[in-house]
């Protein structure tokens, strides 16, 4: 299927492996050249390589914390200079610890709101600048379906990705005017790295399974 993506210009945060690698994966296949960035570097260098390879388009692999705010510009500034423009953003970098209200620490919250949701503020915040130059720009925004769903069990998770659904809202109705367009995704759970490593560690007989 071609999408007439061919030659632009996007960033997948949270990219080294799971839901950011397959997005890039399908974004290099279109034809688009990809900024990828994750914590850890080898990871991130090998899924770079990998599907540059496959794809035979350009991956630039950044690493940066986006739960610290010079990182995070500096990943969106060497990110552009790489690709020359951001025609789209992916914003999917992130996790929370789960639990229910009565188990969670101070940390647990911060830990949720840093990454799951400053981590989007952060890179949007650098992003739509450059978008607003260009006169367009989409931006995705990858919030878990807790987000707009009852889940008591992973509140912490939930409240960071509500938050991440009014703002996602709310940057289209200010930057629409710009010809730039937002769009929120909302998965369940879905059969990543992180997942499995998950459910194996909470299953009695030690076998991981998909589950809801």
């Amino acid at each position: 299927m071609d999408l007439a993506m061919r030659d632009k210009k996007a960033i997948v945060t949270g990219a080294s492996e799971g839901i950011g690698k397959a997005i890039t994966r399908a974004l290099a296949r279109e034809g688009v050249d990809v900024a990828i960035c994750a914590r850890r570097k080898e990871p991130l260098e090998r899924t770079a390589a990998e599907i540059a390879k496959e794809t035979g388009r350009k991956i630039f692999p950044i690493v940066a914390d986006l739960t610290k705010a010079a990182d995070t510009g500096s990943f969106i500034k060497t990110a552009h200079t790489a690709l020359g423009r951001i025609d789209i953003l992916v914003n999917n970098a992130g996790s929370a610890p789960g639990g229910v209200l009565e188990h969670l620490t101070e940390d647990d919250w911060a830990q949720a709101l840093q990454l799951k949701f400053m981590g989007y503020v952060r890179c949007m915040k650098h992003t739509l600048p450059i978008m607003q130059k260009q006169k367009k720009g989409r931006v995705v925004n990858l919030i878990g379906n807790d987000g707009v769903k009852v889940s008591y069990w992973e509140i912490a998770p939930g409240a960071a990705n509500a938050a991440g659904q009014n703002l996602t809202k709310s940057l289209a109705s200010q930057y629409g005017k710009d010809n730039i367009s937002f769009v929120a995704v909302n998965p369940g759970p879905v059969r990543t790295e992180r997942f499995i490593d998950r459910t194996v560690s909470l299953s009695p007989a030690g076998e991981g399974a998909m589950g809801v």
